[in-house]
């Protein structure tokens, strides 16, 4: 018998793309508006939005998917779709809506005592939690500052360790500043589930409870069109904890403890931007606390590149805002 979050995933999945297909039809029928001026401090060398944490480039709608192949050192191989859809309002607020789809990985096994070489089972179609997204960004005079909430719907398959079954948020605070080809950040954020912290690495858990997150990093412009991008991060967590795996007896099994979701470590990236739609990146993972790597290789398409920034334009409203 269907799981009742089973049908409520392909709900929003179908919602998800049919506003995405929605979205599509409408471009042609668009009038070409002159975009405002946005102020040059991407990190991105080639300005292409990606995903997960997509960008309308220019206000109005825009939709994407990142298509990626992932190692992890604790279950192997796997392959994830993150489509997503984005609407921004003008230069400062957006919104967006990813969910990732695993359409190929190996879980562990749900069997009460798995044989040695069954311990690993593979698994197709799968959903993760729907992710909502508001972004603000600000341009004050010394730095680039964007505060982002986020929330996960429980779209996921819990038994399987991919949902923890209730919604969970995120507040995270992104600064930086370029000196030419170099763009210091800082990132300081809470929320109570690590689903939300560091979305860019794939993880093979969910978890549960308060914690605090910290990233510091640089990310460099280089040549032909490409970006590499490091970061050091701490996840501390706050009070008690809950790790979700895959069930036992047909229910989620649940580690708990006080530090049970900590970590840290570094993450790497490199990327190269086709053309302003498609860009081909790459990540290393390494987790200290975990003694866990992952590696993934990635393609991301957005329907509407992002339109490089112009010089001496008019100001316009959006500007009194800076």
């Amino acid at each position: 018998m269907p799981l009742p979050q089973h049908r409520n995933a392909s709900l929003c999945i179908l919602l998800l793309f049919a506003t995405w297909a929605s979205v599509c039809a409408q471009q042609s029928q668009l009038v070409e508006v002159k975009p405002t001026p946005q102020a040059s401090t991407s990190t991105n060398a080639a300005d292409v939005p990606q995903v997960p944490g997509l960008a309308a480039p220019d206000r109005g709608w825009n939709g994407g998917i990142t298509l990626s192949g992932i190692h992890d050192s604790v279950t192997g191989w796997s392959t994830l779709a993150d489509p997503a859809i984005s609407y921004s309002f003008n230069d400062i607020f957006s919104v967006d809506a990813t969910i990732p789809i695993y359409m190929f990985r190996l879980a562990e096994s749900r069997s009460i005592n798995p044989r040695p070489n069954a311990e690993l089972v593979s698994q197709r179609g799968e959903l993760g939690d729907l992710i909502l997204a508001a972004h603000a960004q600000f341009v004050p005079a010394l730095f680039q500052y964007q505060l982002t909430g986020a929330l996960t719907a429980p779209t996921g398959d819990e038994t399987y360790g991919l949902s923890t079954g209730r919604v969970t948020f995120d507040i995270s605070n992104l600064f930086q500043r370029t000196y030419g080809r170099y763009t210091p950040s800082l990132e300081i954020g809470a929320g109570n589930s690590t689903t939300l912290v560091n979305r860019i690495v794939n993880k093979n858990y969910t978890s549960l409870g308060p914690l605090a997150h910290f990233q510091l990093g640089s990310a460099v412009n280089l040549p032909f069109r490409s970006t590499f991008e490091t970061y050091l991060y701490e996840q501390l967590p706050i009070g008690d904890q809950k790790i979700y795996s895959p069930s036992r007896n047909g229910k989620a099994t649940v580690i708990q403890g006080h530090n049970v979701t900590e970590d840290n470590g570094f993450t790497s990236i490199f990327s190269f931007a086709v053309d302003s739609h498609t860009t081909l990146s790459g990540y290393y993972n390494n987790s200290r606390r975990r003694d866990a790597d992952t590696f993934a290789i990635s393609i991301t398409y957005v329907l509407r590149g992002a339109t490089a920034p112009k010089e001496q334009e008019e100001e316009s409203f959006d500007d009194l805002f800076r």
